[in-house]
C-alpha cells in the first residue's frame, strides 16, 4: 500500500474489501494523483494484466485520476468508460474540506447503447492483438446499468456517512524536505503552519489560489508569509503553485485527450493563453507541441520496451 498521500488505514482497506465482496465489483482507493493507497480488491484478470505493462498501467492510473477529477467537480459519483473500454465509477474523498483522493469501483461491461463519458481516447484497443487479453475481456460480465448506478449511490453513502466521520486522516505529500539550513531558519512555531500550507496547496492547486487567502488561513500577514514561504521551500509561493500545476498539466497532456482549454481551466487558469505562457516558460515548448511530441514517442517506442504478455 502506497502511503505517500494517505496514512496507512485498516478502515480504508476494510471498507474497500467489504464493498468488493458484497457487490463483486473491483475496488481501489487512490490519491489525487491516481496512485493506489489501498490494496486492489476483485480486480479482473484483464485489468491485472494491463497494469503489469508500464504504458498500459500508466493509462489505467490516468483514467483513475481523470475519472476522480470529474467526480470531484460535482462531489457526486461519476460513471465513465476507461481507456480500455470498461465501465468504472469514482467517488471523491473529501476530508476536512480538502479533496485527498478517490474511491474507484467497477471494471465491468455494460451495454454499448448506454452513453458514458470517456476519460481517455479509447478508439485504438491495441491490447486486442493479444489473444489472452482479448479472452479475459470477453469473460468480464455485462451488468445492468441500473445496478451499477445503485452501487455507486450506496458507496457514496458509505463514504460520506461512515468513512469521513470515522477516519481521522492526515494527508501526507511526498515533498522534497527543506534543507537543514532552511528549517533551522524557520521559527519552530511556524513549521506546522508551513506543512499545513503545503498540504492545502496540493489539494487545491486547481483552484484560484491567492497568497493573501492562504496567508490568512495560517494567521500570517501576506508580506511575512511570502518571505517565510520562500525561506521554507526555497521558491516563491506563486512559483511553487505554478510548478505543481505544470507537473499536473504534463500528465494531463500525456494521458488524456482533453483540449488545451479544458486542461487550463481544470488547473485554475482563467485564460488559456496565460496557461500556455506559463507552460512554455517551464518547459520551453508549447502545450500542443509537447502533446504531439509525446504522442509521437508513444507511437514509436524505443527498442527494449516491455510488451504486453502474449500467448
Amino acid at each position: 500500500m502506497n502511503s505517500g498521500s494517505f496514512m496507512d488505514s485498516e478502515l480504508i482497506n476494510k471498507i474497500a474489501h467489504d464493498f468488493a465482496n458484497a457487490t463483486n465489483l473491483a475496488v481501489v482507493v487512490v490519491n489525487i494523483h491516481g496512485e493506489e493507497v489501498s490494496d486492489l480488491y476483485h480486480f479482473t484478470p484483464f485489468c491485472q494484466s494491463l497494469r503489469q505493462d508500464p504504458e498500459m498501467g500508466r493509462r489505467c492510473r490516468m483514467s483513475d485520476r481523470c475519472g476522480g477529477l470529474e467526480a470531484s467537480k460535482s462531489n457526486q459519483p461519476c460513471i465513465y468508460r476507461c481507456h480500455a473500454g470498461l465501465t468504472d465509477f469514482s467517488i471523491p474523498l473529501v476530508i476536512g474540506g480538502h479533496l485527498v483522493g478517490f474511491v474507484l469501483c467497477g471494471q465491468v461491461r455494460i451495454k454499448d447503447t448506454v452513453k458514458l463519458p470517456e476519460m481517455q481516447e479509447s478508439s485504438s484497443f491495441t491490447w486486442r492483438q493479444n489473444g489472452q487479453l482479448a479472452e479475459h475481456f470477453e469473460n468480464i460480465p455485462i451488468i445492468d446499468y441500473d445496478r451499477l448506478l445503485s452501487s455507486a449511490d450506496l458507496l457514496k453513502i458509505i463514504v460520506d456517512n461512515y468513512l469521513k466521520q470515522q477516519l481521522d486522516f492526515v494527508v501526507i505529500k511526498e515533498h522534497q524536505p527543506a534543507s537543514a539550513e532552511r528549517r533551522a531558519a524557520i521559527p519552530s512555531q511556524h513549521d506546522s503552519k508551513m506543512k499545513k500550507v503545503l498540504r492545502y496547496i496540493d489539494s487545491h492547486y486547481s483552484e484560484d489560489l491567492r497568497l493573501e487567502d492562504v496567508a490568512a488561513m495560517v494567521y500570517l500577514s501576506p508580506y511575512y508569509f511570502s518571505k517565510l514561504f520562500k525561506k521554507y521551500q526555497g521558491i516563491g509561493f506563486n512559483a511553487y503553485v505554478n510548478q505543481q500545476r505544470m507537473d499536473s498539466a504534463r500528465q494531463m497532456l500525456e494521458q488524456s485527450d482533453w483540449s488545451i482549454a479544458v486542461i487550463a481551466r481544470n488547473l485554475g487558469f482563467s485564460q488559456t493563453s496565460y496557461f500556455c505562457k506559463v507552460f512554455r516558460q517551464a518547459y520551453r515548448i508549447t502545450p500542443q507541441a509537447y502533446r504531439e511530441q509525446r504522442l509521437m514517442s508513444q507511437n514509436n517506442p524505443p527498442a527494449g520496451n516491455i510488451a504486453l504478455p502474449r500467448n
